[in-house]
């Protein structure tokens, strides 16, 4: 009887855990993963109406100051050529005025960016930085250090 009272223990412990894990993927990690792939889908077709609803200009992540993209903006996004690359893994910094998302972001040719992406106006955006301070590789990606 101790033998199976342990064994049922254990069981409802596991699944009590994969529940809340679910829950935890479904509603904290998954939201910004999935506003990514949108953006994504949205700059292999270039689709300039969704793009304006998709990103949001920064001019920097430390001081929280968020802004809907300008017309021209959006066009120099679509400017670039858009290759789809590898989200690697996801990391939350939490600001401020906001919580950021760091999705590590892996190019074709294997070099290693961070598309940031927070909570604005209730949808998750993807966060593209000023002219003056975005990659110089692509306008939507940041410079990111890797440190596993």
């Amino acid at each position: 009887m101790q033998k199976r009272i342990s064994l049922l223990f254990f069981i409802g412990i596991f699944a009590v855990g994969s529940t809340a894990l679910g829950y935890y993927y479904y509603f904290v990690y998954e939201p910004p993963l999935l506003a990514a792939e949108k953006f994504m889908t949205d700059m292999e077709r270039e689709d300039f109406d969704s793009l304006l609803s998709d990103v949001v200009v920064s001019v920097g992540l430390d001081s929280g100051q968020i802004r809907e993209p300008e017309d021209n903006e959006v066009r120099a996004l679509l400017a670039e050529h858009f290759q789809r690359g590898r989200i690697l893994e996801q990391r939350t910094r939490e600001g401020r005025s906001r919580d950021f998302f760091y999705l590590v972001y892996r190019e074709p040719d294997g070099r290693i960016f961070a598309l940031v992406m927070t909570l604005f106006d209730g949808r998750y955006r993807v966060v593209i930085p000023e002219p003056q301070m975005s990659s110089k590789r692509h306008r939507y990606l940041w410079d990111y250090t890797w440190t596993n």
